[in-house]
């Protein structure tokens, strides 16, 4: 194939340049799956094996500078350089690798849709390799498929199924052996179709992703919606001629709906809205109905789980009520239509606007009946609060007569009091005169009493007292001779020497 040859040649050149091993540029099984999907954008190539964002920034543009070169390379130009290349090589032979290069050139525009039964299968990490036979003559015909694609797919091939297939036939090189290239397989017919779909539904369930508990409700009122669906086709026009006249923000990512070649590109719509969710409302998925068949893109399992985990609210309106296909299953809301989904996308606004002129016929009305309410409110109240006031008014009247009959009583018996006061200050002035007398007639009589009594009297007699230190002697045998002794006169007195005691 022409792209094949291009990328290897361009790999080669790489690896030269950074002399690394061609494998590090890219390896085998990557540019192949490349040739198999012939990606148009980053986020295309992002999807193939083997490719990350660091190696898509080393790589990217010139891988997808060479994918455009082959693109845009006409069949005529194809066909001028075999018959240049035919002239040259009847005079220089070819090489085995230069013929299967130009034989797998001229295959690779043979691609075909091809049922056949499955004969033998051989899964491997990055292919799949399997054998179909004619259901009339017998005749075999070995495929293989890369796994991602064969993922993609959703269809685990046994021995003995009837498959439908679409490739193109390439000669493997290191064995010359013709297989035919696979890049999708579905189920042939509709029995087979619906088993697989009741394997996968059951699978579903039993991992809860069609449950309540995993739902998301919509939102209220979504404003902008991420839109998958065909350019072409009454789906899309039943959809947007629904969907009214509220202002919605749509963005459209426009893929193939029919049968199972839809999937790759449903799931690149998918992640590139993933990728901004955020500035999304709910993400919309519609088609019209059709047979087991040209609805298996969205009975395919990667793509029901890719639905499944989208983080903004789903809503899918793929076919009609007895078409119910497993991503509407799995969505957090399922309608039958586009036009119902166009309807569900708009009920609460279009609630919303009716709400809003009905309430505006009815608002002069409403503001009529609230005014008279209020102004019968305004009248009862002022009739509540005068005879309200005229209560406090004969209360305050009657408290203000009380407090004025309190002051008077105080009055009196302050004045009471005073009067008795006065009496009484009397009587004790009267009784502490009294008393006052009595005790100084009293001492009178003691100071009389004191003076008989006093012993300074009996000195003045002719007495004396004597004290040996401050003891006074009354009896002779307290001395002895040689002690000092003082003697009081009436008129002082004087301090002598014992020399004779008598006893």
């Amino acid at each position: 194939m022409l792209l094949q040859s291009k990328l290897r040649e361009w790999r080669e050149e790489q690896a030269r340049r950074e002399g690394i091993e061609s494998y590090k540029i890219l390896s085998k099984a990557t540019l192949d799956a490349l040739v198999e999907a012939r990606p148009e954008s980053k986020e295309e190539i992002l999807l193939i094996k083997g490719i990350k964002e660091k190696k898509y920034q080393k790589y990217g543009k010139a891988i997808l500078a060479i994918i455009e070169s082959v693109k845009e390379s006409s069949v005529e130009k194809v066909d001028s350089e075999l018959e240049e290349q035919y002239e040259e090589t009847s005079h220089n032979p070819l090489t085995v690798s230069q013929f299967l290069d130009s034989l797998n050139m001229e295959l690779s525009g043979m691609a075909a849709r091809i049922t056949g039964e499955v004969t033998s299968v051989d899964v491997r990490e990055r292919v799949v390799y399997f054998t179909l036979k004619d259901m009339f003559d017998g005749s075999m015909l070995p495929c293989l498929i890369f796994r991602f694609a064969y993922q993609i797919s959703g269809v685990e091939i046994q021995i003995g199924d009837q498959i439908v297939v679409e490739g193109a036939p390439e000669i493997y090189k290191p064995n010359g052996r013709l297989s035919l290239k696979v890049g999708l397989i579905e189920l042939a017919g509709e029995g087979m179709l619906k088993k697989a779909y009741d394997e996968l539904y059951r699978k579903l369930q039993e991992e809860g992703l069609m449950s309540e508990e995993s739902k998301t409700d919509l939102p209220k009122y979504p404003e902008r919606i991420a839109l998958v669906t065909s350019a072409q086709g009454a789906a899309i026009d039943d959809f947007k001629m629904n969907l009214g006249n509220f202002g919605l923000k749509i963005d459209f990512y426009p893929t193939a709906v029919e049968g199972k070649k839809a999937v790759f590109e449903i799931l690149k719509a998918l992640k590139y809205f993933r990728a901004q969710a955020d500035r999304y409302d709910v993400l919309v998925m519609v088609r019209g109905g059709g047979s087991l068949e040209s609805l298996q893109a969205f009975n395919n399992e990667a793509l029901v789980k890719e639905v499944a985990s989208f983080p903004i609210p789903t809503l899918l309106g793929v076919g009609h009520e007895k078409d119910i296909t497993l991503a509407a299953l799995v969505a957090d809301k399922m309608v039958s239509t586009p036009t119902a989904t166009a309807k569900e996308l708009t009920t609460q606004w279009t609630e919303g606007r009716q709400a809003i002129k009905n309430l505006s016929l009815k608002l002069p009305r409403i503001f009529e009946q609230i005014l008279y309410q209020k102004k019968q409110f305004l009248n009862t109240g002022t009739s509540v609060l005068l005879e309200v006031l005229r209560l406090i008014q004969r209360k305050n009247l009657r408290i203000e007569q009380a407090f004025f009959v309190q002051i008077r009583r105080f009055e009196e018996e302050i004045n009471r009091k005073k009067k008795e006061n006065s009496l009484r200050r009397e009587v004790l002035k009267s009784g502490f005169i009294e008393v006052f007398n009595r005790a100084k007639r009293s001492i009178l009589v003691y100071e009389e009493q004191l003076k008989i009594y006093d012993p300074r009297r009996v000195l003045q007699l002719g007495y004396g007292l004597v004290k040996k230190g401050t003891a006074l002697i009354k009896d002779a045998s307290k001395i002895v001779p040689g002690d000092i002794l003082s003697v009081q006169l009436g008129k002082g007195g004087f301090e002598a020497l014992v020399k004779k005691i008598n006893k």
